[in-house]
């Protein structure tokens, strides 16, 4: 991890969406297509990663939105301390993707780490309990896995942000 990353929000006008390719063409079509329609929209906010500031050439990027959690799709020990609401605040960590050429950089890892700062940096503004996310395949699920993510439905995944907290405070 040599390579210094800077995220940032994606700048339709600086950073070049149409080149990015992480060998997903589902995630190199939303990058190029969807991104800034969604951004605009207001339902969700894109972070890309350049390894120059300034730069263009986009090597990852990741995309954070508000969510709610169903208080039944909780572990029973978490459920006992939360207020009886049968939906609860969190933020979905909704795409996280590596440029193929940069794969092994240890980029994914950087990016999910500034996902988590940002989402724990908002949760103590708006509550919000966790961070979910949504992998697209047993690789993903593997790599949250790592950072403590647990299963929250058959196909969703989750992070308290007081387990972020304490992943962020040990880095």
């Amino acid at each position: 991890m040599n390579s210094l990353l800077h995220i940032q929000t994606l700048d339709p006008t600086r950073h070049d969406r149409a080149n990015f390719d992480c060998g997903v063409p589902e995630l190199n079509d939303y990058l190029a297509r969807r991104a800034r329609k969604e951004t605009d929209a207001g339902v969700a906010a894109c972070f890309v990663a350049t390894e120059t500031e300034g730069g263009s050439q986009i090597v990852g990027y990741y995309t954070l939105s508000a969510a709610t959690i169903t208080r039944t799709s909780l572990p029973e020990i978490l459920v006992k301390k939360l207020p009886r609401y049968s939906e609860l605040p969190a933020i979905l960590l909704g795409r996280l993707a590596v440029a193929a050429d940069s794969h092994g950089k240890g980029f994914g890892t950087r990016l999910l780490y500034s996902a988590m700062s940002r989402s724990l940096d908002a949760s103590t503004e708006i509550g919000a309990l966790a961070l979910v996310t949504d992998p697209k395949d047993a690789a993903a699920s593997a790599f949250y896995g790592r950072f403590g993510f647990q299963p929250l439905a058959s196909d969703r995944l989750f992070l308290p942000m007081r387990d972020i907290k304490n992943l962020l405070s040990a880095r």
